[in-house]
């Protein structure tokens, strides 16, 4: 069975291009598994450069599995977020995530500050500095990638433990947590394409007597 993965730049890079204009662009990348790790990164950075003019950003988070007109199998981003913070409408977030769009990546945080150098840019030349920061990541960071899975648990009698972890290592899904009580709970992490036939092949060998979430 083949495993889906997807690409992202999994070390946090920051970078400074050549002034435009006289205002100063330095960007920071991070890899991000959620929502709340993306905003902490945002937090963080707008508290390190809270002298600058602007701190502008475009995540993705949630990669996903879908189909294109010709069901040709892609993985999207189901989810984003995206600030100009007070620059121009438009004109830093779009060219940010259409650099991440075009490289194809996924769960990515870009976030530009920018230092004002009393020179205006025009809404073009705005465009064309966002789109070249974002550019410059992705040129100066490892495109790594990470496999595409999904964490779910498992809730279940102890006499059905043998059918589980034998059905979990078929599938090579990873163990992340266990809990023991009157039954047993497992959650763990299965790649995305393998889990609508793991959850029919354990509804159909538990006789749908295993719940799971």
């Amino acid at each position: 069975m083949e495993k889906l993965f997807y690409q992202s730049i999994l070390n946090h890079t920051e970078y400074e291009i050549p002034k435009i204009k006289w205002s100063r662009f330095i960007w920071n990348v991070f890899y991000v598994k959620n929502k709340e790790e993306a905003e902490n990164y945002i937090k963080e950075i707008s508290e390190r450069y809270r002298d600058a003019t602007h701190n502008c950003f475009a995540y993705t988070y949630w990669a996903n599995i879908n189909f294109d007109l010709f069901w040709n199998l892609e993985i999207t981003a189901d989810n984003f977020r995206h600030s100009d913070d007070w620059e121009p409408a438009n004109t830093a977030w779009k060219p940010i995530l259409a650099q991440i769009q075009w490289q194809n990546l996924h769960n990515i945080l870009i976030i530009v500050t920018r230092y004002f150098g009393w020179t205006l840019l025009w809404v073009w030349w705005l465009i064309q500095a966002y789109s070249e920061c974002a550019r410059q990541i992705i040129l100066h960071s490892k495109i790594e990638e990470i496999e595409l899975t999904q964490e779910k648990t498992i809730s279940f009698d102890y006499e059905n433990m043998s059918l589980v972890m034998n059905l979990l290592n078929k599938y090579n899904a990873k163990i992340t947590a266990e809990s023991h009580g009157n039954i047993a709970n497992i959650t763990f992490e299965i790649n995305k394409w393998f889990l609508n036939s793991f959850c029919s092949e354990l509804t159909n060998l538990s006789k749908g007597k295993i719940s799971i979430n």
